[in-house]
């Protein structure tokens, strides 16, 4: 087998291996693929930016949203 033959083989094993390892690392279809809905509060206090450290609406939706996440009280 000459060099040149040889190299382009080995050149298409490799490349061959590199596209059946990418597709192992595709995402499974199985999950569910909807998010849930943003709760319309939380979005509106990332839209004020700076200002939602003040309003108590937002202070109110954060609080909720950390008793939801954390399953109970917030401290």
């Amino acid at each position: 087998m000459t060099p040149s033959l040889a190299w382009g083989t080995a050149l298409i094993i490799l490349l061959g291996a590199a596209v059946l390892a990418g597709g192992a690392s595709q995402p499974s279809r199985t999950g569910p693929t909807k998010l849930a809905p943003v709760d319309p509060e939380l979005a509106r206090c990332q839209g004020l930016g700076e200002a939602a450290g003040r309003d108590p609406g937002c202070k109110a939706a954060w609080a909720g949203a950390r008793a939801r996440f954390f399953g109970g009280a917030a401290s």
